[in-house]
């Protein structure tokens, strides 16, 4: 009969690392081992288990971990066993911090069974020399398993791989390879109807309101609903409401064009767990990563209304017509509403939102049903330019020397480039000749910003070349996706809110009652306008 018996906690641990590795140490297994030692053993009687399963070996910042040191504190146990030190610790600093001081403080035992150690056997204090290199040795194996695991996910978030644990509202993991995002019809159904009711006006708290009014789950339940399980502190309620965050984070997310960004938080090294974010310029955006539930042109309008000042008309449910689209031309300043009744009658007109915060602009008004007419034969005007522009276009996608112009650029380029580069070696020749006495130092001067000048002035036509060539290949039929958003309203037959959505950025009212109107895409239409006209300056030769 042994003279103490030991009351024993065994302690098992995998980790997120140990799943990736070749070897599984299950925590199955390792309670085997430990359970099969305490029963070979007189001198033990299990208590507990303490299992931290998919933690870290790195820190000691584990639930079981902690319970266990409970324990030891409280009396409960005095003894510990796992099946090695590596399922104990792979931080050397912390293994060595608790097996050399803090467990002999405590009068604790501690067993590492793979590794033959028992801090109560005779001789175990021998084994404080080699010890601190076994721990070392699992620290530096947890280190390299970390990096090899941040590389392994860094390549994957480069090919458009998503690697996050849930899915974004609206998509769902391929079955067959949990890396690629499939559309969940459902949940995009939802997006679209969202992205939809804010073009047609809507404000995002009426939004959240009309969703919880239909009964259709968040983001949040809808993941419950599909077996996931989804934990959150945020939750007060057994069916949760969709609110304001809820809706502007889902308008906000470039995840619905297609665009994968990932790699925004992550940990400093395998010792510290906090998250933090990261520098803008590290994060990793991969566009066509996955089918788009929202078009680009769509998601940058809204994009850009979310970030302009709108209001909803009083007595009403969303925004007014012109809302977060009026601006004074004058000072810049917004417009803003007026309603006004004369007997039966209610006229509504705009104002200079400027003059009556500062008093710096003229008070100028603007009747609305003028400026509907005014902007929707514009939007019509504007369309039929940029389907005729589009017919030029492709008319020129059709000349065979438009692909031998293509090329031009090319050795233009090679030829600027080479004579950029004489100009510098004859200006770096300078000084020699100058200190050899062949020119004197009037001369040095003048060749020096003669050679500069020169190669100024081929830097520009260099830049000007690749821009020529960049806007030349834009400029093809299939990457004029901006054409076929006017295209799509060349029928209107009326103003409305989704109109001004998808072609208008700005309407400026002047003090003078000049209204001009900024339509989007402006930069695309002028580039291929100077493409038309170039093309049109030049003369076709002849075939053959």
């Amino acid at each position: 009969m042994p003279q103490k018996i030991y009351r024993t906690g065994i302690y098992a641990r995998l980790s997120k690392e140990d799943a990736e590795g070749i070897e599984s140490n299950s925590i199955q297994s390792q309670r085997a081992i430990c359970l099969a030692y305490i029963e070979s053993h007189e001198d033990l009687e299990l208590v507990d288990t303490y299992i931290d399963d998919g933690r870290t070996g790195s820190n000691t910042d584990r639930p079981g971990f902690q319970k266990m040191l409970k324990d030891m504190r409280s009396g409960r146990i005095d003894c510990a066993v796992s099946k090695d030190l590596s399922r104990f610790s792979r931080n050397y600093i912390d293994a060595g911090n608790y097996l050399e001081k803090i467990f002999p403080a405590m009068g604790i035992r501690y067993i590492a069974i793979n590794d033959n150690y028992d801090s109560m056997a005779p001789g175990a204090g021998s084994d404080t020399i080699t010890l601190p290199f076994k721990v070392l040795v699992n620290d530096i194996y947890c280190r390299d398993i970390s990096i090899k695991i941040r590389t392994s996910l860094e390549v994957k978030r480069k090919k458009g791989e998503y690697v996050g644990g849930f899915t974004p509202y609206g998509y769902k993991k391929a079955p067959q390879d949990k890396n690629r995002l499939l559309v969940d019809e459902n949940a995009a159904e939802v997006v679209t109807m969202i992205f939809g009711m804010f073009k047609d006006g809507f404000p995002i708290l009426k939004i959240a309101g009309r969703l919880n009014a239909s009964g259709i789950p968040t983001p949040m339940d809808y993941k419950r609903m599909q077996g996931v399980n989804f934990q959150t502190a945020f939750r007060t309620r057994e069916r949760s409401e969709w609110e304001y965050v809820t809706i502007k984070r889902i308008l906000s997310n470039i995840v619905y064009t297609g665009v994968l960004v990932q790699g925004k938080r992550g940990t400093p090294n395998h010792k510290v767990r906090s998250v933090r974010p990261k520098e803008e310029t590290d994060w990793i955006q991969v566009e066509n990563a996955h089918e788009p539930i929202i078009s680009c042109t769509d998601f940058e309008a809204v994009a850009e209304l979310m970030r302009r000042d709108t209001h909803c008309v009083s007595g009403s449910d969303r925004h007014s017509l012109f809302s977060g689209f009026l601006f004074c031309g004058d000072c810049q300043a917004s417009m803003t509403r007026k309603t006004q009744k004369r007997g039966d009658k209610q006229y509504i007109y705009y104002n200079c939102g400027g003059n009556k915060r500062t008093h710096q602009c003229s008070p100028h008004s603007f009747s609305e049903a003028k400026l509907m007419d005014i902007v929707f034969h514009a939007i019509h005007d504007q369309i039929e330019v940029v389907l005729h522009l589009d017919e030029v276009l492709r008319f020129i996608d059709t000349l065979p020397q438009r692909d031998r112009w293509v090329f031009s650029y090319e050795a233009q380029m090679t030829r600027l480039d080479e004579e950029i580069q004489r100009y510098k070696n004859l200006e770096l020749g300078l000084y020699e000749n100058s200190v050899d006495g062949i020119i004197n130092k009037t001369e040095y001067t003048d060749f020096r910003e003669n050679y500069r000048g020169q190669i100024e002035e081929k830097q520009a036509a260099l830049q000007r070349l690749k821009r020529e060539q960049q806007d030349a290949a834009a400029m093809g039929s299939q990457n004029r996706a901006w054409v076929q958003v006017f295209a799509q309203h060349e029928n209107v037959q009326e103003l409305d809110r989704r109109l001004l959505v998808a072609l208008v950025d700005k309407v400026f009212i002047y003090e003078d009652k000049r209204v001009e109107i900024a339509f989007r895409y402006r930069d695309e239409f002028d580039r291929a306008w100077e493409i038309a006209k170039n093309y049109a300056d030049r003369p076709i030769p002849a075939a053959g």
